[in-house]
């Protein structure tokens, strides 16, 4: 730690004595510690540092430093230094590592009012087992055929919605009719493992239903699926999975296709 002497004082050195004339008296300095790992970690050796701005992640047991964490956004799955501790205190368990945290390319939430709405906007994170694409969507005809999206700093404090908008098609000829819906499975990450779940792909055009060829048109469906708050990864990144069902009519995918909801 550094240590500076109350105002109108001056530090002389470890060797000087006190000059003639000068009356010996006590005062106390001021000090504050520094913010280093070493200094802020349990049972360290020296000094208490300054570990205000240290955030722990007790998920993956890390430890940071942030700029005002008391004051400032702490990443989800990130915990600050409660108001009733000290600085002395609150330090970095000793079978925590430490790291840096990177920034993540995904999206943040565009707002709407009161809701919040996140799509993926990185190609790493949406990945598809077909290689049928067709004019921007990329169409599961076998079964167990799966699309991927990977969604981060999420709240971990509410409940979520997985919004889906596929295309879906009953195949006739080289192509396929309007007006179908059908069943998919989803998977979603959580912070104890994968929940496994049905979703009905409801069609917005049903009363136009007919096998002929329509070239795509009203092929688009909707369905969604509700997240509770205390199945969301503490460290608020979500994996969806869409999987095709056998027997089940065909399903076409694109990034722009599944997004998360909250309010």
């Amino acid at each position: 730690m550094d240590c500076t002497p109350p105002e109108g004082w001056e530090v002389l050195g470890p060797y000087a004595s006190c000059p003639e004339g000068y009356m010996l008296v006590t005062v106390n300095s001021s000090c504050s510690g520094f913010e280093r790992e070493h200094c802020c970690t349990e049972k360290h050796t020296g000094a208490s540092g300054d570990c205000r701005n240290l955030i722990k992640n007790d998920l993956t047991k890390e430890c940071t430093f942030v700029t005002n964490a008391t004051n400032g956004t702490v990443p989800n799955g990130w915990q600050r230094m409660p108001e009733n501790a000290t600085s002395s205190s609150w330090v970095c368990p000793r079978d925590y590592k430490w790291t840096t945290l990177t920034a993540t390319n995904s999206a943040p939430a565009t707002q709407y009012g009161p809701v919040n709405v996140v799509s993926v906007k990185n190609d790493a994170d949406y990945h598809v087992t077909s290689e049928n694409y067709v004019s921007g969507w990329t169409w599961l005809k076998q079964p167990g055929q799966s699309a991927f999206w990977t969604f981060y700093n999420l709240p971990t404090d509410r409940r979520l919605y997985i919004y889906l908008a596929p295309l879906v098609t009953r195949p006739s000829g080289n192509g396929g009719g309007s007006g179908y819906s059908t069943d998919v499975k989803i998977t979603y990450t959580t912070r104890t493992g994968s929940m496994n779940a049905t979703v009905a792909l409801k069609n917005t055009h049903p009363e136009f239903k007919m096998p002929a060829d329509t070239m795509g048109w009203g092929y688009q469906t909707i369905g969604y699926l509700m997240i509770p708050a205390d199945k969301i990864s503490l460290d608020g990144q979500i994996t969806v999975t869409l999987t095709k069902f056998p027997n089940a009519e065909h399903v076409a995918v694109n990034e722009e296709c599944c997004i998360l909801e909250y309010i």
